[in-house]
C-alpha cells in the first residue's frame, strides 16, 4: 500500500545546472515559493530540516535524513515516523535528456496505511506545492544558465558508435554429445 505524489518538468539547461541548484539546500528559501526555511548538506545520513508552506494546508515541518544520493541523478530524503504511521520518502530526481536539456522530478512516496491516508487527504495541496517548487527551480536554473555566457555551451557533435570487435567465429568445432543427442545411428 503506497501513494505517490510527484511533478516532473523539463528544464532547458544541462542536468548539472539544475542539480547544482537543488543540491544547495540552504539556498532554497531564496527562490522557492514553498520553503520558508531549509537546512541540510549532501552527505549520507545528514539531517535535513524543511519548513514548507502549502497553500490550503499551512506550515509543515519536515525533519528527515538524506538516505540516498547520487550526483546528477537523485536525492532521497527519508522522513522518520512512528512504526504504525508508515513511511514517507521525499525525492528529487534528475535526468539528462540532451547536452542542454534535462528533466527534474520532485515527489513524495507515502507507504503504510496511515501514511497512505495522509497522502490521499493532502495530495492535491502537496502536488500544487511541488509544481510551484519545480516551476521556480526551472526558472531559476534557466535564468542562471542564460545569464552566464561562459556556461552556454554549443551542443557537441555526437559521434557514431563504432562496432565492437568480436572474436572470430570458430569453425569446425564439434558439438558435445550428451544423452545421445547429436549421435548418429
Amino acid at each position: 500500500m503506497s501513494y505517490k505524489i510527484e511533478f516532473r518538468i523539463g528544464v532547458a539547461t544541462p542536468v548539472d545546472d539544475i542539480y547544482d541548484l537543488i543540491a544547495d539546500i540552504d539556498a532554497w528559501p531564496q527562490w522557492s515559493p514553498i520553503h520558508q526555511a531549509a537546512t541540510g548538506r549532501l552527505s549520507f545520513g545528514a539531517p535535513i530540516h524543511l519548513e514548507e508552506k502549502f497553500e490550503g494546508l499551512g506550515m509543515w515541518e519536515i525533519d528527515g535524513v538524506l538516505s540516498d544520493w547520487a550526483p546528477y541523478s537523485h536525492l532521497h530524503v527519508f522522513v522518520p515516523k512512528p512504526f504504525y504511521a508508515g513511511k514517507l520518502m521525499r525525492y528529487f530526481e534528475f535526468e539528462a535528456l540532451s547536452e542542454i536539456g534535462s528533466a527534474f522530478t520532485v515527489g513524495a512516496l507515502f507507504e503504510g496505511f496511515l501514511s497512505e491516508r495522509e497522502g490521499r487527504a493532502y495530495g492535491k495541496y502537496v502536488r500544487r506545492g511541488f509544481e510551484a517548487f519545480a516551476e521556480a527551480a526551472k526558472a531559476k536554473a534557466e535564468t542562471n544558465y542564460n545569464n552566464s555566457p561562459d556556461k552556454r555551451r554549443a551542443p557537441r557533435e555526437i559521434k557514431a558508435l563504432e562496432k565492437p570487435q568480436l572474436a572470430p567465429k570458430r569453425m569446425g568445432v564439434p558439438t558435445p554429445k550428451f544423452f545421445g543427442i547429436g549421435k548418429k545411428k
